[in-house]
């Protein structure tokens, strides 16, 4: 397979300025600038394989690291999701479909950006994960729902491989040193598995190798 330079995310819409306000008061690092994330490809070719196929591969039994991060990760992603409740004033119907509520990144955005409002569908009705289980309302809606509402809707762009990667370089920023291991897990890792192969990967509790993290730092320095 040829690899080729990555090209910026394809769809951008109007943004949602107070998301991006909350964002920046609550981000750990200075995030970057949202013009830089929404016409620059961050992601390599060869760096989404990676990222694919190690989140493809065999299931591992979670250790102590792992579980510490997961742990840092639940506690963190709480008091974010209380943000967006409560700072935003976001409400959020959880729906147990087959189907996706949303045609587009477009009609989720709009919603969130018009009327604060969003749906979401809920962990529930797949299997539950293996460290953060499957409630409805749970963990990983919520991070499912700050992912949405401080990525997606903040910065305006899509659900391409490029604008997914946007939106994590800018909630990673919203995470500790501890936590963002297993955030990158959940909101690079599985979504990149997911636009890759087409078919949406069975969950699972890890750490990146730590080679595809410095492929990653490389990719974020240029």
């Amino acid at each position: 397979m040829q690899l080729t330079t990555p090209t910026s995310p394809c769809q951008v819409f109007p943004r949602w300025p107070r998301a991006q306000l909350e964002l920046d008061r609550h981000a750990r690092e200075l995030p970057l600038p949202p013009y830089v994330l929404r016409t620059t490809g961050f992601l390599e070719p060869e760096l989404a394989e990676q990222v694919a196929e190690w989140f493809g591969g065999p299931p591992t039994t979670p250790n102590g690291a792992v579980r510490r991060a997961y742990r840092a990760l639940e506690r963190e992603t709480a008091r974010l999701f209380g943000i967006v409740r409560d700072g935003l004033g976001v409400r959020v119907e959880y729906v147990r479909s087959d189907r996706d509520p949303y045609g587009s990144a477009v009609e989720l955005c709009t919603e969130l950006r018009e009327r604060g409002s969003m749906m979401l569908t809920t962990i529930a009705c797949d299997a539950p994960h293996p460290l953060l289980g499957g409630a409805e309302g749970g963990v990983v809606d919520q991070l499912r729902v700050v992912h949405d509402v401080f990525g997606h809707a903040a910065l305006g762009v899509g659900f391409d491989l490029q604008s997914e990667f946007a939106t994590w370089l800018q909630c990673r920023t919203l995470f500790s040193d501890e936590a963002r291991p297993a955030a990158f897990c959940e909101l690079v890792g599985a979504v990149t598995a997911y636009v890759m192969t087409g078919e949406k990967p069975p969950l699972r509790a890890d750490l990146p190798p730590t080679e595809l993290l410095a492929a990653y730092d490389i990719a974020l320095r240029h």
